[in-house]
């Protein structure tokens, strides 16, 4: 068959033994579905094995099987191979920084393998050849498509569901670097389209409906994953950057449809509506949802936001509370569990209408209320910030405009408002539970403790991790109040565990396993705090409750002065002293997260361990 003809009867290949344009693309699909039924084999063996380790009711993690221990060996092996990260340019990641080693090798191999596809058994020697390889590049550019339409996806991402890869750092780096693919073969497209090296004027020249929409479409292309997409503008200007992505992608796709109208016989587009049924499906489902969550039909409070958010805004005026009581909420809110270190995406219609935005979870699901805490920054955050202060600048004046003799009010310094807001359902987060590991350590900085004590409370209600760690690095010691109510929290959970410090005799450890509940075991709790710049301690006065948690805790709570000097040998030694698979939870910058990555790759490669497996989230994806 011809590149060029509309006959699709005629086999794969065509009367040399070359393969057909559009059958490139089918095998694209082919090597994708394979790679992805593999990892999701690989995660079923890490949830077989977290299943059967948590029915053992032990609080050991360690191996036993041969087999077992074969596996364990071999994914310790992989992840010192593919863990450590090169912390050159990390400092200034708003720039640039470079992914680990597992990323870097799957991003490369994947551009390597398109690139295979597009020059495989494809001759250049005449005309007809260079036509032939221009089709297949089209065909090959349209195929990745739907897989950086999935990427993106935050419902109906099925190579989430199917690989474990749940966290947004990752996933946004490969639908980056799938659509990095889909540029170069665009790009390769109409090199061989125009019969050789870009001439403007032999472009030009030639220029009809069907060219005027391919060249149309690749700058469109360019502007969309390039251009508009350069890392800097992205995280300043997120808001903008999310606007224009989907109004570009708009274009993009409207563009493709033109630009394939003579070649639907071919089925071209096909992988253009696979595309854009996901992306519309996924907004179908996350409104859904939102409009499952949020209307309200009760007689008392009906309309469509049945959330009421209190917004607290802390002294230093950098960092804000967010409390979402659902208690109150309805039966089916209250089915809504969420996981530690999961991130739900909440609106503020009468602060910021038509943007969503996802922030962690700090607080667990038996709470019956999300707690967030959030670091101020430009854009959204900032909006609410001053919102909540000048809507508490005039709730106070209010007051004192009803006393009389009053003089007028202080500036605000410490604010309070009530603004209805919208929830979407919780996403993201680990896909192993942490309840499966003997050890778990949380190495955080700044608001990423969050995320660190969702897991630690997390591990201390299920009563099976013997050994708990937390290494927090903050700037300020006020920084430590934002988290006071956390804090307490999990030193009630500690208490719980072990009541007055008193061991469980057999008998009771008897009775818990007759009646199928987690084993109580004698925990293991040290949380480290490392502030930097001590000399922003406030007065006992103004923090006078932190300071005496901080002082009747101190077997357990430790503030060091200045920043860590021996991060590798802290981790190292938990790593090493733990009698099972040690699971590690890790939550700040780029920088922070490559740093411990690369301390457990080489405690693994040493083999001083049983095993380690990290989760990491950062600030900004």
């Amino acid at each position: 068959m011809s590149s060029d003809g509309l006959d699709v009867d005629v086999g794969n290949f065509d009367e040399n033994g070359n393969p057909e344009p559009y059958y490139m693309a089918r095998m694209y699909w082919a090597a994708m579905g394979s790679f992805i039924g593999l990892a999701f084999v690989f995660r079923a063996s890490d949830y077989l094995l977290g299943r059967i380790r948590m029915r053992r009711r032990s609080s050991s993690s360690r191996s036993h099987s041969a087999l077992s221990r074969l596996y364990t060996t071999c994914t310790s092996l992989g992840r010192s191979l593919t863990y450590p990260t090169p912390l050159v340019l990390q400092r200034h990641p708003a720039f640039f920084s470079l992914p680990s080693v597992g990323r870097a090798l799957l991003g490369l191999f994947y551009l390597g393998f398109v690139l295979a596809l597009c020059f495989y058994k494809q001759p250049l020697k005449t005309d007809s050849d260079w036509e032939n390889a221009g089709f297949r590049t089209g065909w090959l550019a349209l195929a990745q498509l739907p897989m950086v339409v999935l990427l993106a996806s935050r419902r109906l991402n099925i190579i989430s569901f199917l690989t474990g890869s749940s966290s947004s750092v990752s996933l946004n780096f490969f639908h980056r670097w799938v659509a990095r693919g889909v540029v170069v073969t665009a790009s390769l497209h109409w090199l061989y389209m125009s019969r050789g090296p870009f001439n403007l004027d032999s472009v030009l020249d030639d220029v009809d409906t069907l060219d005027s929409n391919g060249i149309g479409g690749w700058f469109v292309l360019a502007w969309l994953a390039l251009a508009s997409s350069f890392r800097p503008l992205r995280r300043a200007f997120y808001e903008i950057f999310f606007a224009n992505h989907v109004a570009s992608a708009i274009v993009l796709f409207i563009v493709l449809l033109l630009h394939t109208t003579d070649y639907a016989q071919l089925k071209a587009h096909d992988y253009i509506f696979i595309a854009l049924g996901l992306y519309i499906g996924d907004v179908v489902v996350r409104w859904m949802i939102v409009l499952f969550f949020n209307i309200s039909f009760a007689r008392d409070r009906p309309g469509l936001c049945r959330f009421t958010a209190s917004v607290r805004v802390m002294p230093d005026l950098e960092t804000i509370l967010i409390e979402i009581p659902t208690a109150a909420a309805g039966r089916g809110i209250r089915r809504c569990k969420w996981k530690p270190g999961q991130h739900v995406s909440i609106s503020f219609p009468t602060v910021a209408p038509f943007t969503s935005h996802p922030f962690t979870v700090s607080s667990l699901a038996k709470d019956e209320k999300m707690l967030f805490v959030v670091r101020v920054k430009s854009g959204f955050t900032r909006t609410l910030l001053n919102k909540t202060l000048a809507a508490s600048q005039e709730t106070q004046q209010d007051k004192n405009e009803q006393q009389i003799g009053v003089a007028a009010a202080a500036p605000v310094v410490t604010a309070n408002a009530s603004f209805p807001v919208l929830v979407d359902w919780p996403h993201g987060g680990p896909t192993r539970d942490w309840n499966q590991f003997e050890t778990v350590l949380a190495v955080v900085s700044g608001v990423g403790a969050t995320f660190g004590f969702s897991v630690v409370r997390d591990v201390l209600c299920q009563s099976r991790v013997s050994q708990v760690k937390m290494i927090w690095c903050v700037k300020r010691y006020a920084d430590i109040g934002h988290f006071e109510e956390q804090l307490r929290a999990v030193l009630a959970e500690q208490t719980r565990r072990v009541p007055q410090g008193l061991a469980l005799d057999d008998a009771k450890l008897q009775n818990a396993a007759a009646d199928h509940d987690p084993v109580p075991r004698n925990l293991s709790l040290h949380i480290d705090i490392f502030i930097s710049d001590c000399a922003t301690e406030p007065s006992t006065t103004s923090v006078g409750s932190l300071s005496e948690l901080l002082t009747a805790h101190a077997d357990v709570i430790h503030l060091v002065a200045g920043k860590p000097t021996d991060l590798r040998g802290d981790i190292g030694r938990v790593l090493q002293q733990a009698a099972g698979e040690t699971g590690v939870a890790v939550c700040g910058s780029a920088s922070l997260s490559a740093q411990v990555k690369n301390i457990v790759a080489a405690v693994l490669g040493g083999g001083a361990t049983n095993g380690c497996w990290v989760h990491s989230e950062q600030f900004q994806a």
